[in-house]
């Protein structure tokens, strides 16, 4: 085990399919962001993983080992196994993921970062999400501290994806489930956050920050979403637990930790 007071501060992890040149310009935003990291004093582990990529991505990303990130290839074909294989290899106190055709504005580590060693059991997210390409659209998150937030809506639509940065334990105490598109289960992040949120954990918004996201067909989003896949099976989904839940919470101050049905 790592020591303790030898952890990077943050595992920054870029992960790889088949975006061939794009996945380029995802590793110079990720770059860019660890160096304003660096300017800030937090130390950055870079970690490149490749699953299932085709030779445009491997080839361009050969070289990335002398900007100083470490480089690894799967072969799972599934977001979310190859993100928890990311999390066991990785050293630091927080991971942020990157899929390998979005972007993160460079103050996204910074931001982020001080917002979770702040506030423990914080899971970050950005203030805006920027889609682009294929499909346009700007949407913001909700911060679940917000009073106007109820978390019940989690049960009907999802409010944060995957590109999130959250404390290590986050994602060794409640790993991504793989997906099952043939039995009808998918969007390992919606239930991720389902099972975060019950265990206490907080999904907050940070000022000024965007994340740009890339939308193109063929993407694992497009596949769940065409089969009208759900999540695996979560109390969110029983009304008798969710009736009782909210009776708990009737008349009760809203505050960060109460947000969180076990809070």
């Amino acid at each position: 085990m790592v020591e303790a007071a030898r952890r990077p501060d943050i595992t920054a992890v870029l992960i790889a399919h088949v975006e061939q040149t794009m996945i380029g310009v995802s590793f110079r935003s990720m770059l860019a962001a660890v160096r304003v990291a660096a300017e800030a004093a937090l130390d950055i582990e870079m970690l490149v993983v490749l699953d299932k990529p085709d030779e445009t991505t491997r080839e361009m990303l050969a070289e990335v080992d002398t900007q100083g990130a470490r480089v690894l290839e799967v072969a799972y074909g599934d977001q979310a196994l190859v993100r928890n294989h990311a999390v066991g290899e990785s050293r630091g106190r927080f991971v942020a993921f990157l899929d390998g055709d979005d972007l993160w504005t460079e103050n996204w580590l910074v931001a982020a970062h001080a917002l979770c060693a702040a506030e423990p059991r914080t899971i970050a997210h950005p203030y805006a999400d920027w889609v682009f390409d294929e499909r346009r659209s700007l949407s913001l998150p909700p911060d679940q501290t917000d009073p106007q937030f109820d978390p019940a809506t989690l049960r009907v639509t999802n409010a944060w994806d995957s590109l999130c940065l959250a404390p290590r334990e986050a994602f060794l105490d409640h790993p991504f489930q793989a997906r099952a598109l043939e039995q009808g289960y998918a969007f390992e992040d919606w239930l991720w956050n389902l099972d975060t949120v019950r265990a206490g954990y907080v999904h907050r918004v940070v000022p000024d920050t965007i994340h740009f996201k890339r939308s193109r067909s063929g993407s694992q989003y497009r596949l769940a979403s065409a089969n009208q896949s759900l999540t695996r099976p979560t109390p969110f989904q029983d009304y008798a637990w969710l009736q009782e839940w909210e009776g708990t919470r009737e008349g009760a101050p809203r505050t960060a930790a109460e947000s969180s049905p076990l809070g």
